[in-house]
This record gives structure tokens, C-alpha cells and sequence, in this order.
């Protein structure tokens, strides 16, 4: 099987450790991951694995944060017709514009043919205990998505 790619963008370390919490559920779940720094993946990366999941922030006024504009401009061409995706990440929910770069890469990974495996999931800062269940069942409902064959289910 394949590995699920985990891409994150963190500045203050919240996603980053997001993104690990993620990589350890789905090694719980038997699921391989690879984990990326969102600036250092290409999308050629993303073309080599049937899923990913997004990790990001909301920079300033509901901006993609500027570590990961390049990779942004690079998936606006990209075919991901039939991988599955999610997004999720922290924020601070004092923003107006809260989570709105989790948005911006939620709409266009649709509108590049991706399948979202479950809904956007947006954190406030730090993720407290009921974040992380909501961050259990997240990579719960990925690994059940149709579109994705796991190591379990393979057995």
C-alpha cells in the first residue's frame, strides 16, 4: 500500500505537531503516511500517492501563508483527478477570517478533481483533548473514504 501523504505548513509549531498527531493515528490504524514540509513537496509528490491530507494555518488577513504560496501556484495545474484528500489545521479563532486558507485549499483541490474523504476541520491554536478526537475520527473517516485502499483493508 501506498502512503498517505501529510503536508504541513506551521509557524508556530501547532500544525506541524498536527501533523504529527495525524502521522500516529494512521500508524495506529496499520496505514503508512509520509510526512512533508509544505515547503519542500512538489506536486509530483502528491501524484505519487492515492491521498493526502492538508496541514495549514491562516496567515494574516485570510491569506495562504507565504511558506506555502509556491506550492499553491504550482496545484493550480495539477491533474488530481481521483486522490483523496482532506484538509484541516489550527488558527486562532479571534481572526475574521478564521481558517480561511483551509478554504482556499479545500476549493481548489475540488476544483482539480480531488475527493474530499471528510469535512474541512479547523482548530483553535493549541489542539486540546476534544481536538484530538475530532483529529482521531478525521483520520478515522480518510481511511474509510471508498477512494482509499489501506494496508488493513488489503489483509
Amino acid at each position: 500500500m501506498d502512503k498517505i501523504g501529510l503536508i504541513y505548513a506551521s509557524r508556530t509549531g501547532h500544525n506541524e505537531q498536527i501533523a504529527q498527531f495525524l502521522q500516529q493515528q494512521f500508524a495506529d490504524l496499520g496505514q503508512p503516511t509520509q510526512l512533508f514540509n509544505i515547503e519542500t513537496v512538489k506536486v509530483a509528490d502528491l501524484e505519487r500517492l492515492p491521498g493526502f491530507i492538508m496541514v495549514s494555518y491562516t496567515y494574516h488577513d485570510g491569506q495562504i501563508p507565504d511558506e506555502a504560496l509556491a506550492f499553491f501556484d504550482e496545484l493550480q495545474t495539477a491533474d488530481l483527478r481521483g486522490k483523496v484528500y482532506a484538509v484541516t489545521g489550527s488558527g486562532s479563532i479571534k481572526h475574521r477570517h478564521f481558517g480561511r486558507a483551509l478554504d482556499y485549499f479545500d476549493q481548489l483541490l475540488n476544483h482539480l478533481g480531488a475527493l474530499r474523504a471528510t469535512a474541512v476541520l479547523k482548530i483553535d491554536q493549541d489542539a486540546d483533548r476534544g481536538d484530538l478526537a475530532r483529529l482521531t475520527n478525521f483520520c478515522q473517516q480518510f481511511v474509510d473514504f471508498p477512494g482509499i485502499v489501506t494496508q488493513a483493508q488489503e489483509k
